[in-house]
């Protein structure tokens, strides 16, 4: 299996927020390769042992995972065969637009808390929740989500100049804006390109993984995948909802807060694995 990273200059190890690490992808690996499987991660771009070869478009992460993809087929303790694709959040969009090529063959597909809306549509509840969370006012949230939302509409529309918005570095939210602009050729693709339309044609068998806790992406995200891909006639889809579960799929029996995810102690939800281990030795039969 291929495990292809969430958004950001993630390591293969997982997860790094702030000085806080996750190693959710070692986790799951080493969970994984102890049932027999033969697992592969990578560093992002620019980050742990990969060179810093800034990407061009948002194109350039695919073609990262495609190839790696291809190098797990080639290894000789692995059939070509049977090889999976897991992508978590942003990776989910990724591992979906591999495995929806004409010609791409995979034994199966999970999407682990993978969006089902456009990008900027999944940031701005983001942004909604992250800031009522910190107390913001109201009137705050809604006059930063309308600058959001000016700024969006303008990078869709090829606008480059946004120095009208005032927009301040040392403002957290701000600093969002100003990173969006920065990668404007990599990140409109997301704006624009609509991940349900990409998961309408993938072939393989698809798993698909949520926690109800999760608090980036919704539960709505995964039932919107069910249903796009069901319409289009897929029918070897699984939905599973995970109770307690947040969005590092881990196990998270209080309130799900953005807090939460400082604590590393908290495992990788057993149920979760569970169910993927036995979907993964069903589909590889």
């Amino acid at each position: 299996m291929l495990i292809v990273a969430g958004s950001g200059p993630t390591p293969r190890d997982g997860v790094e927020i702030g000085t806080v690490k996750q190693p959710i992808y070692r986790d799951i690996a080493e969970y994984l390769a102890a049932r027999g499987f033969a697992v592969l991660r990578y560093d992002k771009r620019c980050v742990g042992q990969s060179e810093c070869k800034k990407p061009n478009v948002f194109d350039d992460y695919i073609d990262d995972a495609r190839l790696s993809a291809e190098f797990l087929k080639k290894q000789p303790q692995v059939d070509p065969a049977k090889v999976f694709l897991f992508g978590h959040s942003e990776g989910g969009y990724i591992i979906s637009s591999i495995a929806a090529h004409e010609d791409a063959k995979y034994a199966g597909v999970i999407l682990a808390a993978s969006p089902g809306r456009h990008l900027h549509k999944l940031m701005r509840d983001q942004l909604k929740s992250r800031m009522t969370e910190a107390g913001k006012k109201p009137e705050e949230v809604d006059a930063y989500l309308a600058k959001f939302d000016r700024v969006i509409r303008g990078m869709q529309g090829g606008r480059t100049d946004f120095s009208a918005e005032k927009l301040d570095e040392k403002d957290l939210s701000d600093a969002l804006l100003i990173s969006l602009i920065k990668q404007r050729e990599i990140v409109v693709s997301l704006f624009i390109n609509d991940p349900l339309q990409i998961v309408n044609n993938i072939q393989a068998p698809t798993l698909i993984l949520q926690g109800k806790k999760d608090i980036q992406v919704a539960v709505k995200d995964a039932e919107f995948i069910e249903e796009a891909m069901k319409r289009a006639s897929r029918e070897d889809v699984t939905l599973y909802l995970l109770d307690d579960v947040d969005h590092l799929f881990k196990t998270n029996k209080g309130a799900a807060t953005v807090a939460s995810y400082m604590d590393a102690s908290r495992p990788v939800d057993p149920a979760m694995l569970t169910i993927l281990t036995d979907w993964l030795l069903k589909k590889a039969k």
